[in-house]
């Protein structure tokens, strides 16, 4: 009677629920799912006493303190505190493997003056540095004399000594040869700011075993940037210029020990200016030209003794980077520039020009345009050979291009055309450094890296002289003045070099080859 009036109560839509749901019991027991189903029961989730809860964060909260609030940059020159002498360094960091020891390689700050002998802990390699005895004197009037003396003929390449040497960690983007006579000195800096320098000797095949190559490396952190060109000053040669692209202008002292700062480059909003290239001036071993990564140039006077920035007055001569500057020895108020814009431009910087329509950024002064070759893609590097007035650039259109830049053609006309072009592979990309043509600075021959792993010597009539093989790409190029040594640099820190001085016939794969010749 209960069920009866209970169903009489319920409505359409209960009574078709009940329905269902005794037709889908029904299922089940026929399918005898319905003792599965049941077992099957979600377990319940890992319950923790609430006592304990409390406690731990009660404990948590007793132990939490404050952290203490610092500045984010605390140096000693914002609090108005000179350099001190040595300051505790933390160990160079490496993108390779080969992590150089922390005891030898520091971290070092960059403002500021530095002892080598702060940077380098291990009095071993502070002894073994000190004893390498740099030829010091005025180099200005022998360059002079090596670029009046030029003789091709004599220049010959079949008994080159090839060695090599990792003398940095990281992708090389600057290489110097000190000019010293009686050593073969070469110095890297990469593209993390550090700079190696490497005391190259002549051993001989029976001790080559038991010789150690890295007694004779020595490296140091001088940059926080890559280095963009080192130099020795004409007048001091064991004095080292070397410029960074975080703006700074540094000095290296091998007698000394010693590294101190010259110039922070800014702009007038107080922003670091790359310094991109330099060059002593042929005229004057005291003046240096100097170019920025935005495309600006100035003259600086090396012999004032604080160099203010606020002396300094910038010439825009690119609304782009500048990648290379060259000075023309037979007249130093003539200079080149190869941009990031696409220009190869020739400036007379003795006349000024206060507003150029060439340039975007009006408030800027530039110097007057001598000639100007326009480029399909970007210009990486120039150079002048040292007497008979040719300019040669390369760039990422894949070519050398070589210039009559005599003062009867330059008078011809402001569009520059080349005299020659060499189709060259110049397409280096992110991990190679952008290859660049260079003149020896006594003779009329430049060298370029090549993709396939050599080194390619050519005079400046396009004849190609050498084809030197090396194990990976030598991208950097550097000379010395006046022996017949070249070397070149590739992306994980290794230096080939090759020297004409030993009499061996060297490795059979340095030999020159006509089948070689590209």
């Amino acid at each position: 009677m209960s069920d009866s009036n209970n169903d009489s109560n319920l409505t359409t839509f209960q009574r078709k629920r009940l329905e269902n749901i005794k037709r889908n019991n029904d299922l089940l027991k026929k399918l005898n799912l319905s003792k599965l189903s049941n077992s099957i029961t979600p377990s319940p989730p890992p319950t923790v006493p609430r006592s304990k809860k409390v406690h731990k964060a009660k404990k948590s909260v007793k132990k939490e303190s404050k952290p203490v609030q610092l500045p984010t940059r605390r140096s000693r020159r914002l609090q108005g505190h000179s350099a001190p002498d040595a300051e505790p360094l933390k160990e160079l960091s490496s993108s390779t493997s080969a992590t150089p020891p922390a005891q030898e390689l520091q971290d070092v700050k960059i403002i500021g003056d530095l002892k080598l002998s702060d940077i380098i802990k291990d009095e071993d390699k502070i002894s073994r540095l000190s004893s390498i005895k740099i030829s010091t004197g005025d180099f200005f009037d022998e360059l002079k004399t090596l670029q009046s003396n030029t003789d091709n003929e004599k220049f010959m390449f079949e008994n080159f000594k090839y060695s090599e040497c990792k003398v940095i960690y990281d992708r090389i983007s600057a290489l110097y040869i000190h000019p010293d006579k009686e050593r073969k000195i070469i110095l890297a800096g990469d593209i993390s700011g550090n700079v190696g320098l490497w005391n190259a000797k002549d051993v001989k095949e029976e001790d080559e075993e038991i010789y150690d190559v890295d007694e004779d490396v020595f490296r140091f952190q001088l940059f926080k940037k890559n280095v963009g060109r080192i130099d020795c000053f004409p007048n001091k040669m064991e004095k080292l210029a070397i410029a960074s692209y975080d703006g700074f202008l540094r000095s290296l002292d091998l007698t000394g020990m010693q590294s101190d700062e010259l110039l922070q480059l800014k702009n007038e909003y107080g922003d670091n200016l790359g310094i991109s290239d330099f060059q002593f001036s042929y005229s004057d071993p005291n003046v240096l030209y100097l170019t920025t990564l935005s495309g600006e140039f100035t003259t600086i006077d090396m012999r004032e003794n604080n160099l203010k920035n606020e002396s300094i007055k910038l010439r825009r001569l690119a609304d782009k980077k500048i990648g290379s500057m060259a000075i023309n020895p037979k007249n130093s108020f003539q200079i080149s520039t190869g941009s990031l814009d696409r220009t190869l431009k020739i400036w007379d910087i003795r006349k000024l020009v206060k507003k150029p329509d060439w340039s975007q950024y009006e408030d800027y002064p530039s110097h007057e345009i001598v000639a100007t070759y326009d480029s399909r893609l970007s210009v990486s590097a120039v150079s002048y050979s040292p007497n008979d007035e040719t300019l040669v650039c390369n760039g990422y259109d894949d070519t050398i291009r070589l210039f009559d830049v005599s003062d009867k053609n330059l008078q011809v006309s402001e569009d520059l055309q080349p005299k020659l072009t060499l189709k060259h592979n110049c397409q280096s990309g992110r991990w190679t450094s952008i290859l660049k043509a260079r003149f020896k600075p006594n003779k009329n021959v430049f060298a370029i890296a090549n993709m396939s792993r050599f080194i390619d010597i050519y005079n400046s009539g396009g004849k190609q002289l050498a084809h030197l093989k090396t194990a990976t790409v030598p991208a950097v190029i550097n000379w010395h003045p006046s022996h017949n040594i070249v070397a070149g640099g590739n992306s994980s820190g290794k230096v080939f070099l090759f020297s004409e001085e030993s009499t061996d016939d060297g490795p059979e794969y340095n030999k020159i080859k006509k089948e070689d010749a590209i």
